[in-house]
């Protein structure tokens, strides 16, 4: 198809740049061709994919184990449709929740997902909802004693599960210390001074 226009790029005084076009055939042409686009997309059968082969998309990735994590993996898009993209020799939707093709947009988004899970982590779990890995240590609140302590749940075969103060075990529990766990959040990590806390790689 014969282009009824030519692109230039723009640079604005702010120093961004926009496209402009100058028409290459008479207005009528110009018209009825921006007609038929008019046409097209109002009936539904117009549509603009976000990127070109070539150009990069980033996926966002997560990882449970060995605890979770996320992070920003860039791409080069080997090919296009209607309806999907193809980038590491494998098709994807656009509009998958994981798919971006602006890295910013990219970033801002692994960067909410971290900062939801974080407040996941900090926020006390009955033990109604969910009960902790198994002899995991977590920080436990009780139904009838004013401050958390630290101490683990462990299900075991033959004595069932049951909550332990700190390193305690066998019939030592929290039940057998008149102490009713309610609630358990996960402990934070390790205070370290040359760690970078939120970055997203």
């Amino acid at each position: 198809m014969e282009r009824l226009t030519t692109a230039y790029e723009r640079i604005l005084v702010d120093g961004s740049a926009e496209m402009q076009y100058v028409a290459n055939a008479s207005d009528l042409e110009v018209v009825n061709r921006l007609g038929t686009y008019e046409d097209a997309e109002e009936e539904g059968r117009l549509f603009v994919v976000p990127c070109k082969p070539g150009d990069e998309i980033y996926e966002i990735v997560e990882v449970e184990f060995p605890e979770w994590d996320c992070y920003i993996c860039g791409f080069i898009v080997q090919d296009v449709s209607a309806k999907q993209v193809k980038y590491a020799d494998e098709w994807a939707d656009w509009d998958a929740p994981y798919l971006y093709t602006d890295e910013k947009e990219a970033r801002a988004k692994a960067e909410q997902l971290l900062r939801q899970r974080n407040r996941l982590k900090s926020r006390w779990i009955p033990v109604t909802e969910r009960l902790p890995e198994n002899d995991d240590y977590v920080l436990m609140s009780f139904e009838n004693f004013s401050l958390p302590l630290v101490g683990r749940y462990v299900d075991d075969e033959k004595l069932g599960g049951a909550w332990y103060l700190g390193d305690c075990f066998d019939e030592d529990t929290c039940l057998a210390n008149d102490l009713f766990v309610n609630a358990w959040m996960p402990l934070p990590k390790p205070y370290r001074e040359d760690e970078e806390h939120g970055n997203i790689s």
